[in-house]
Protein backbone atom coordinates (compact mmCIF):
# COMPACT_ATOMS: atom_id res chain seq x y z
CA UNK A 1 0.00 0.00 0.00
CA UNK A 2 2.64 2.35 0.70
CA UNK A 3 1.66 5.84 1.75
CA UNK A 4 -1.64 6.12 0.40
CA UNK A 5 -4.97 7.53 1.43
CA UNK A 6 -6.10 3.98 2.91
CA UNK A 7 -4.88 4.45 6.25
CA UNK A 8 -5.19 6.83 8.93
CA UNK A 9 -3.26 8.02 12.51
CA UNK A 10 -4.68 9.43 15.55
CA UNK A 11 -3.25 10.62 18.88
CA UNK A 12 -5.40 9.87 21.55
CA UNK A 13 -4.29 11.71 24.88
CA UNK A 14 -4.88 10.45 28.80
CA UNK A 15 -6.58 14.06 29.84
CA UNK A 16 -8.71 16.55 27.52
CA UNK A 17 -6.60 20.06 28.78
CA UNK A 18 -3.46 19.16 27.16
CA UNK A 19 -1.21 21.36 29.74
CA UNK A 20 1.54 19.96 31.78
CA UNK A 21 4.02 20.94 33.84
CA UNK A 22 7.72 20.08 33.54
CA UNK A 23 7.46 17.18 36.40
CA UNK A 24 4.06 15.22 34.74
CA UNK A 25 4.57 12.48 31.84
CA UNK A 26 2.54 13.03 28.76
CA UNK A 27 0.81 9.86 28.15
CA UNK A 28 -2.03 8.44 25.36
CA UNK A 29 -2.33 5.89 22.97
CA UNK A 30 -1.21 6.24 18.62
CA UNK A 31 -3.93 4.50 16.50
CA UNK A 32 -3.10 3.09 13.18
CA UNK A 33 -6.23 2.01 11.35
CA UNK A 34 -5.51 0.38 8.01
CA UNK A 35 -8.58 -0.06 6.03
CA UNK A 36 -6.81 -1.18 2.61
CA UNK A 37 -3.42 -2.13 1.63
CA UNK A 38 -0.53 -2.82 4.20
CA UNK A 39 2.70 -0.64 5.69
CA UNK A 40 6.11 -0.95 5.15
CA UNK A 41 8.45 1.16 7.26
CA UNK A 42 11.46 1.25 8.32
CA UNK A 43 10.53 2.79 11.82
CA UNK A 44 7.48 4.21 13.14
CA UNK A 45 8.09 6.59 16.06
CA UNK A 46 6.03 9.49 18.31
CA UNK A 47 8.51 12.92 18.26
CA UNK A 48 7.75 15.47 21.06
CA UNK A 49 9.65 18.83 19.70
CA UNK A 50 10.01 21.87 22.04
CA UNK A 51 10.87 24.70 19.53
CA UNK A 52 11.04 28.61 19.43
CA UNK A 53 9.99 30.51 16.19
CA UNK A 54 10.82 33.91 15.49
CA UNK A 55 11.19 36.51 12.66
CA UNK A 56 13.95 38.65 11.20
CA UNK A 57 14.14 41.28 8.27
CA UNK A 58 16.39 40.65 5.76
CA UNK A 59 17.57 43.84 2.97
CA UNK A 60 17.62 43.39 -0.55
CA UNK A 61 17.84 44.90 -3.64
CA UNK A 62 15.13 44.81 -6.36
CA UNK A 63 16.64 45.24 -9.52
CA UNK A 64 14.69 46.52 -12.72
CA UNK A 65 15.11 42.96 -14.46
CA UNK A 66 13.23 41.74 -11.47
CA UNK A 67 16.27 40.13 -9.97
CA UNK A 68 17.24 40.80 -6.53
CA UNK A 69 20.09 40.89 -4.41
CA UNK A 70 20.90 40.38 -0.76
CA UNK A 71 22.45 43.63 1.00
CA UNK A 72 23.61 46.86 0.01
CA UNK A 73 26.02 47.12 -2.76
CA UNK A 74 27.83 50.42 -3.99
CA UNK A 75 26.75 49.68 -7.89
CA UNK A 76 23.12 49.09 -6.28
CA UNK A 77 20.64 51.06 -8.69
CA UNK A 78 17.14 48.80 -7.64
CA UNK A 79 14.69 49.41 -5.14
CA UNK A 80 15.41 48.81 -1.59
CA UNK A 81 13.30 46.51 0.03
CA UNK A 82 12.71 43.89 3.37
CA UNK A 83 11.60 40.38 3.13
CA UNK A 84 10.25 38.67 6.63
CA UNK A 85 12.45 35.52 7.38
CA UNK A 86 11.03 32.82 9.65
CA UNK A 87 13.34 30.67 12.19
CA UNK A 88 12.36 28.12 13.84
CA UNK A 89 15.19 26.44 16.30
CA UNK A 90 14.37 23.44 18.21
CA UNK A 91 15.76 22.78 21.99
CA UNK A 92 14.42 19.62 22.83
CA UNK A 93 13.37 16.56 21.57
CA UNK A 94 12.86 12.82 22.71
CA UNK A 95 11.55 10.33 20.95
CA UNK A 96 9.31 6.87 21.72
CA UNK A 97 10.09 4.35 19.11
CA UNK A 98 6.85 2.05 18.39
CA UNK A 99 8.15 -0.29 15.89
CA UNK A 100 11.26 -1.12 13.89
CA UNK A 101 12.61 -4.38 12.22
CA UNK A 102 13.81 -6.97 14.23
CA UNK A 103 16.87 -8.90 13.66
CA UNK A 104 16.86 -10.50 10.05
CA UNK A 105 13.71 -8.07 8.95
CA UNK A 106 14.61 -5.01 6.39
CA UNK A 107 11.17 -3.78 7.36
CA UNK A 108 8.14 -3.69 9.74
CA UNK A 109 4.75 -4.78 7.89
CA UNK A 110 1.76 -3.87 9.41
CA UNK A 111 -2.04 -5.17 7.40
CA UNK A 112 -5.11 -3.86 7.72
CA UNK A 113 -6.67 -3.28 11.12
CA UNK A 114 -6.00 -1.14 13.85
CA UNK A 115 -3.19 -1.00 15.55
CA UNK A 116 -2.59 0.68 19.10
CA UNK A 117 0.88 1.66 20.58
CA UNK A 118 0.83 3.45 24.72
CA UNK A 119 2.78 5.98 25.19
CA UNK A 120 4.50 8.39 27.71
CA UNK A 121 7.02 10.88 27.67
CA UNK A 122 8.37 12.19 30.90
CA UNK A 123 8.88 15.83 30.46
CA UNK A 124 12.56 17.42 31.34
CA UNK A 125 12.72 20.15 34.04
CA UNK A 126 13.67 23.78 33.17
CA UNK A 127 11.67 23.87 30.13
CA UNK A 128 10.42 27.92 28.49
CA UNK A 129 6.87 28.17 28.97
CA UNK A 130 4.65 27.47 26.21
CA UNK A 131 3.94 31.44 24.77
CA UNK A 132 1.89 32.55 22.16
CA UNK A 133 -0.63 30.30 19.77
CA UNK A 134 1.53 28.49 17.59
CA UNK A 135 2.50 29.94 14.14
CA UNK A 136 1.92 33.61 15.85
CA UNK A 137 5.52 34.58 15.78
CA UNK A 138 7.44 35.00 17.71
CA UNK A 139 6.63 31.69 20.16
CA UNK A 140 7.30 28.71 22.34
CA UNK A 141 5.60 25.70 20.89
CA UNK A 142 5.82 21.88 22.12
CA UNK A 143 4.52 19.61 19.39
CA UNK A 144 3.74 15.63 19.13
CA UNK A 145 4.05 13.82 15.62
CA UNK A 146 3.68 10.34 14.61
CA UNK A 147 6.23 9.75 11.73
CA UNK A 148 6.03 6.38 9.57
CA UNK A 149 9.62 6.31 8.14
CA UNK A 150 10.46 4.75 5.15
CA UNK A 151 13.97 4.87 3.48
CA UNK A 152 12.63 6.03 -0.28
CA UNK A 153 10.28 8.40 0.72
CA UNK A 154 10.29 11.54 2.63
CA UNK A 155 9.78 11.13 6.43
CA UNK A 156 5.45 10.86 6.38
CA UNK A 157 4.20 12.89 9.02
CA UNK A 158 0.30 11.94 9.52
CA UNK A 159 -0.38 12.92 12.91
CA UNK A 160 0.77 16.16 14.92
CA UNK A 161 -0.79 17.91 18.38
CA UNK A 162 0.63 21.02 20.00
CA UNK A 163 0.78 20.77 24.28
CA UNK A 164 1.23 23.67 26.35
CA UNK A 165 3.82 23.27 28.88
CA UNK A 166 4.85 25.43 31.79
CA UNK A 167 7.95 25.33 34.30
CA UNK A 168 6.88 24.92 37.66
CA UNK A 169 7.85 28.57 39.48
CA UNK A 170 7.13 28.24 43.37
CA UNK A 171 7.18 31.61 44.74
CA UNK A 172 7.81 29.90 48.67
CA UNK A 173 11.09 29.14 47.54
CA UNK A 174 12.55 32.43 47.06
CA UNK A 175 11.67 34.57 50.42
CA UNK A 176 13.03 38.09 49.19
CA UNK A 177 9.87 38.14 46.50
CA UNK A 178 7.80 37.68 49.11
CA UNK A 179 8.67 41.08 50.92
CA UNK A 180 7.22 44.22 50.74
CA UNK A 181 8.88 46.92 47.86
CA UNK A 182 8.75 50.51 47.92
CA UNK A 183 8.70 52.54 44.90
CA UNK A 184 9.64 56.26 43.87
CA UNK A 185 9.03 59.07 41.06
CA UNK A 186 8.23 62.66 40.61
CA UNK A 187 7.85 65.04 37.66
CA UNK A 188 9.37 68.42 36.97
CA UNK A 189 6.14 70.00 38.87
CA UNK A 190 7.25 68.61 42.24
CA UNK A 191 4.48 66.17 42.09
CA UNK A 192 5.91 62.94 44.07
CA UNK A 193 4.66 59.65 43.76
CA UNK A 194 5.61 56.78 47.20
CA UNK A 195 4.27 53.87 46.96
CA UNK A 196 4.38 49.79 48.30
CA UNK A 197 3.50 46.88 47.39
CA UNK A 198 2.69 43.78 49.81
CA UNK A 199 5.01 41.79 47.55
CA UNK A 200 6.96 41.32 44.48
CA UNK A 201 5.36 37.93 43.04
CA UNK A 202 2.27 36.34 42.41
CA UNK A 203 0.27 33.66 40.90
CA UNK A 204 -2.81 34.27 38.16
CA UNK A 205 -5.87 34.66 40.40
CA UNK A 206 -4.06 36.86 43.61
CA UNK A 207 -4.60 40.01 44.75
CA UNK A 208 -1.56 42.61 44.83
CA UNK A 209 -2.52 45.40 47.96
CA UNK A 210 -1.00 48.92 47.08
CA UNK A 211 -0.72 51.88 48.60
CA UNK A 212 0.56 55.28 47.68
CA UNK A 213 1.12 58.76 48.79
CA UNK A 214 1.43 61.86 46.17
CA UNK A 215 2.60 65.68 47.31
CA UNK A 216 1.62 67.78 44.71
CA UNK A 217 2.68 71.23 46.56
CA UNK A 218 1.83 73.57 43.61
CA UNK A 219 -1.70 71.69 43.12
CA UNK A 220 -1.64 70.85 39.36
CA UNK A 221 -4.20 68.87 37.79
CA UNK A 222 -3.76 65.25 38.14
CA UNK A 223 -5.83 63.87 35.20
CA UNK A 224 -5.73 60.33 35.72
CA UNK A 225 -3.29 57.55 36.72
CA UNK A 226 -3.57 54.24 34.55
CA UNK A 227 -2.31 51.28 36.20
CA UNK A 228 -1.15 48.21 33.86
CA UNK A 229 -0.05 44.88 34.10
CA UNK A 230 1.93 44.32 31.28
CA UNK A 231 4.02 41.25 29.98
CA UNK A 232 6.97 41.36 27.36
CA UNK A 233 8.78 38.56 25.85
CA UNK A 234 12.04 38.38 23.72
CA UNK A 235 11.82 35.07 21.81
CA UNK A 236 15.10 34.59 19.59
CA UNK A 237 15.58 37.60 18.17
CA UNK A 238 12.03 39.40 18.16
CA UNK A 239 10.84 40.71 20.66
CA UNK A 240 6.82 41.60 21.93
CA UNK A 241 4.13 42.12 24.46
CA UNK A 242 0.57 42.22 25.54
CA UNK A 243 -1.27 44.40 27.97
CA UNK A 244 -2.51 41.62 30.64
CA UNK A 245 -4.95 44.17 32.47
CA UNK A 246 -5.52 47.95 32.66
CA UNK A 247 -7.40 50.56 35.08
CA UNK A 248 -8.01 54.06 35.64
CA UNK A 249 -7.77 54.21 39.72
CA UNK A 250 -10.51 55.77 41.07
CA UNK A 251 -10.49 58.47 43.03
CA UNK A 252 -7.89 60.58 41.17
CA UNK A 253 -9.38 62.01 38.46
CA UNK A 254 -9.08 65.84 37.55
CA UNK A 255 -7.42 65.71 41.27
CA UNK A 256 -5.41 69.04 42.54
CA UNK A 257 -5.13 67.67 46.37
CA UNK A 258 -1.70 68.84 47.86
CA UNK A 259 -1.93 65.42 49.21
CA UNK A 260 -3.47 61.95 48.75
CA UNK A 261 -3.01 58.90 50.33
CA UNK A 262 -4.97 56.27 49.11
CA UNK A 263 -5.12 52.51 49.64
CA UNK A 264 -6.14 49.51 46.89
CA UNK A 265 -6.46 45.90 45.42
CA UNK A 266 -6.15 44.94 42.21
CA UNK A 267 -6.64 41.21 41.15
CA UNK A 268 -4.44 39.92 38.60
CA UNK A 269 -6.54 38.25 36.20
CA UNK A 270 -7.69 34.40 37.11
CA UNK A 271 -6.25 33.09 33.52
CA UNK A 272 -3.26 31.12 31.94
CA UNK A 273 0.19 33.20 32.44
CA UNK A 274 3.18 31.90 31.37
CA UNK A 275 5.40 32.29 34.12
CA UNK A 276 8.72 34.42 34.42
CA UNK A 277 11.13 32.51 33.15
CA UNK A 278 14.61 32.68 31.53
CA UNK A 279 15.79 29.97 29.40
CA UNK A 280 18.89 29.27 27.18
CA UNK A 281 19.71 25.71 25.76
CA UNK A 282 18.63 23.86 22.45
CA UNK A 283 19.60 20.80 20.72
CA UNK A 284 21.94 22.21 17.32
CA UNK A 285 21.82 25.81 18.05
CA UNK A 286 21.08 27.65 20.73
CA UNK A 287 17.27 29.03 21.91
CA UNK A 288 16.63 31.80 23.81
CA UNK A 289 13.66 33.02 25.84
CA UNK A 290 13.16 35.58 28.24
CA UNK A 291 9.84 35.85 29.58
CA UNK A 292 8.82 39.02 32.05
CA UNK A 293 6.12 40.97 33.68
CA UNK A 294 5.63 44.66 34.71
CA UNK A 295 3.38 46.90 36.97
CA UNK A 296 3.23 50.30 35.10
CA UNK A 297 1.91 53.43 36.90
CA UNK A 298 1.04 56.23 34.12
CA UNK A 299 0.48 59.33 35.62
CA UNK A 300 -1.29 61.77 33.68
CA UNK A 301 -0.53 65.85 34.95
CA UNK A 302 -2.00 68.52 33.11
CA UNK A 303 0.63 70.78 31.50
CA UNK A 304 3.40 70.05 28.81
CA UNK A 305 5.89 67.44 29.50
CA UNK A 306 3.89 66.96 33.25
CA UNK A 307 3.34 63.04 32.67
CA UNK A 308 5.68 60.62 34.33
CA UNK A 309 5.32 56.87 35.04
CA UNK A 310 6.80 54.43 37.57
CA UNK A 311 7.56 50.63 36.47
CA UNK A 312 7.76 47.97 38.91
CA UNK A 313 9.05 44.80 37.82
CA UNK A 314 6.90 41.70 38.97
CA UNK A 315 7.27 37.44 39.29
CA UNK A 316 4.13 35.61 38.03
CA UNK A 317 4.72 32.15 39.08
CA UNK A 318 2.87 29.21 39.03
CA UNK A 319 1.97 27.94 42.81
CA UNK A 320 2.57 28.97 46.42
CA UNK A 321 2.26 25.97 47.52
CA UNK A 322 4.14 24.72 50.63
CA UNK A 323 3.53 20.72 48.76
CA UNK A 324 7.62 19.97 48.29
CA UNK A 325 6.61 16.93 46.03
CA UNK A 326 5.60 19.71 43.46
CA UNK A 327 8.25 22.42 43.60
CA UNK A 328 10.92 23.96 41.70
CA UNK A 329 13.08 26.03 42.99
CA UNK A 330 13.32 29.73 41.07
CA UNK A 331 16.75 28.48 39.74
CA UNK A 332 18.58 32.04 39.35
CA UNK A 333 19.77 30.82 35.95
CA UNK A 334 16.48 30.51 34.23
CA UNK A 335 14.61 33.18 36.10
CA UNK A 336 13.79 36.64 34.61
CA UNK A 337 16.30 39.10 35.70
CA UNK A 338 14.00 41.97 36.96
CA UNK A 339 16.66 44.53 37.40
CA UNK A 340 17.36 43.99 33.08
CA UNK A 341 13.25 43.78 32.66
CA UNK A 342 12.31 45.41 29.24
CA UNK A 343 10.42 48.86 29.39
CA UNK A 344 9.95 49.34 25.33
CA UNK A 345 8.30 46.18 23.84
CA UNK A 346 4.66 46.04 24.91
CA UNK A 347 3.42 46.55 21.03
CA UNK A 348 2.10 43.45 20.05
CA UNK A 349 4.63 42.15 17.05
CA UNK A 350 2.55 38.97 16.64
CA UNK A 351 2.38 38.16 13.30
CA UNK A 352 -0.17 35.67 12.17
Amino acid sequence: MGNSNSSTLTINFDRTNLFYFTDEVVSGTVALNITEGKIEADEIYLQMTGEIGYTTQKQVVRQKNGQKTTGMSSNSTGRIAYETEYHHVPFYSIKSIFAHPKAGQKQVVYTQGKHLWPFGIPLTNYLPPTINQPESYPYVRYYLQVVIDKPWYKSNTREAKCITVFPKVNLLHNPQYLQTITFRNHNRKDITLTGTLNKSAYVPGETIHITFDIENPQRIVIKSIVLSILQSYQIGQSSGGHIIFQTTLPNIMKSKDQHIKQTFDVQIPSITLPPSYQFQGGTSKTAFVNNNYMLKFAIKVEGMFTNFDIDIPIIVGTEVNSDKRHQHTLNPLFVADSSNAEQSMFTDHDHD
